[in-house]
């Protein structure tokens, strides 16, 4: 797969590839919600880079569409949720950063975000694997469901997950902690 562009409508709904879409600053305000309690928010010039080698499916409502006004240039779509995908395009993916802002839950938007991821990483050939971290119980059955994910099993053919913790990372304090 290349970098193609990827983009899906439903209703007035917009899954898409397209990084000119991407709104830094809905982003960043989602980072700070207590939904995302895995990261926060990060200085500008961080987010754009995080975000520049990234393969980022955005969800937006597409607001001219749903408030037609007859303009020569019509308002930008509003984002509403991301998939960010950390890949080669090749051999490698890593799944993070997913969510859909609290009031557009529940219209089946997120189940469509993750059916349009799958459908990426379905056209990634070579793909060796895909990864992600989740919730035990929900989280874990979800992807499993959707994507076809499996709990990596530690040892199990000398596979062996790390990881290191940068300053920031989830995990890294002893307050960090999933919501009940």
């Amino acid at each position: 797969m290349t970098t193609t562009r990827f983009e899906r409508r439903r209703d007035h709904y917009i899954v898409s590839s397209d990084p000119s879409l991407l709104d830094p600053n809905a982003i960043n305000a989602a980072f700070e919600s207590k939904a995302m309690y895995w990261c926060t928010p990060l200085p500008p010039a961080a987010l754009q880079t995080m975000l520049k080698n990234s393969y980022c499916l955005g969800l937006y409502i597409d607001v001219a569409r749903l408030h037609p006004v007859g303009l020569a240039t019509q308002p930008k779509p509003e984002q509403i949720g991301l998939a960010r995908i950390i890949t080669d395009f090749v051999t490698f993916a890593y799944l993070t950063d997913v969510y859909v802002v609290p009031e557009e839950q529940g219209k089946g938007l997120g189940n469509w975000l993750i059916e349009c991821t799958g459908e990426v990483l379905d056209g990634m050939g070579d793909l060796r694997g895909a990864w992600l971290i989740a919730s035990e119980g929900k989280g874990d059955e979800y992807y499993r469901k959707k994507l076809g994910m499996t709990p990596l099993e530690q040892g199990k053919n000398g596979i062996c997950m790390m990881r290191r913790l940068g300053p920031k990372g989830f995990g890294s304090n002893e307050d960090d902690a999933p919501p009940h």
